[in-house]
Formats: C-alpha cells, structure tokens, sequence
C-alpha cells in the first residue's frame, strides 16, 4: 500500500470512527498524541460484539493492533460530545487536547476497593481540571482517568489530590478530541 493510499484508507477510517460516535457505539474516542495509537471506550454489550467489530467490521482492520483491551467500569462519564463541542466550534485550528491518566493501587493491598467511591466523588468536585470520565479496570488495582486540565503543572496537582495518595501514576497519555484529528486527516494528510 502506496503512503497515499494508507492515507486515504485513514480517512475512510476516520469516516466510520465518527459515525460511531454520533450513533454512541463509543464514549470516548481519542487519537494520542505523536503515536499511531487510538483510545476507545466502547459502548458495546458484550465481548462478541468486541470481537466481531474489531476483526471484521471494522473498514481497516486487516491494519489494526489492539495492544491492550480492558473490561471496565464506570464511575462516571460526563456527556464528552458536548463538553467538546464549544471547543471545537470556538478554534478549529487548535485541537482540543484532554489527558489519560492510569492509576495503579498495590494489587496485594486491594485498597482500591474500599476507597472506590471516595474516589468517585473525590472526582465528581475537583476543581483544577474537568475531570470527564472514571473507570476500573474489572479484575485489577487499576483506574483510568480522563481530565480536561489548563496546564500540565495540573496534572501534578491532580495527581496528588488526598484520595490517590496509595495509589501510583503508570502512564498519562495526551489525547487529542478524535473530530479535531479526522479533520486534519481529510485536510493535510496528503503526499
């Protein structure tokens, strides 16, 4: 496949990505910054569902690698289409960039279970970011976190907010909104 090609391949991709997210199949739906990686978090019923949309249905999947799928549950989401939308519509030219945040507990410890909802609604009220979703990894001492925050000196703000004080930060990954990116697909992503 010709650089062009997987170019316009891209943008038939980018294409079904968005009408998954206006037919809420996804939550969220982000590209990470500086990396050929995508972070999904489906709305799907059950992992045969997973499995047919990801090695099948899918218009490029003969292309995709999945290098990590996690069961998760919700703590809470906010309704992120709309949280972006006025930032979109305000400067389309600069994308609007969230973070993802992973958080790890002492698997031994099992602190995250006791501590689950304070964490929750330690959340639910910061004030130094907007925090937009809340999720367990199902079976681990793990939690992701999307926020949207000012400046990157937040994140070491938030990170050391008293409910995460026995947990760890294992990765933060810079997302930027999937709309913004699709976008620069169809528009520059050319030779």
């Amino acid at each position: 496949m010709s650089f062009n090609d997987l170019w316009i391949a891209e943008g038939e991709e980018c294409r079904h990505a968005i009408v998954t997210i206006e037919n809420n199949m996804v939550q969220h739906l982000y590209k990470v910054v500086a990396e050929q990686k995508v972070i999904v978090i489906g709305n799907l019923p059950n992992a045969v569902e997973l499995d047919r949309n990801a090695m099948g249905r899918l218009p490029m999947h003969e292309h995709l690698l999945f290098t990590e799928v996690l069961t998760l549950e919700e703590g809470f989401t906010e309704d992120v289409q709309a949280y972006l939308q006025p930032l979109r519509d305000r400067n389309k030219a600069e994308s609007c960039l969230l973070y993802l945040i992973r958080l790890a507990w002492d698997q031994s410890a099992r602190s995250l279970d006791h501590s689950w909802e304070t964490i929750s609604n330690e959340f639910k009220s910061f004030q130094g970011g907007k925090v937009l979703g809340l999720y367990r990894a199902v079976g681990q001492q793990r939690a992701l976190v999307i926020v949207d925050f000012e400046t990157v000196t937040d994140i070491n703000r938030f990170t050391n907010i008293s409910c995460l004080q026995l947990s760890s930060v294992e990765r933060v990954w810079a997302l930027r909104d999937y709309h913004i990116f699709a976008e620069d697909v169809w528009k520059y992503f050319r030779v």
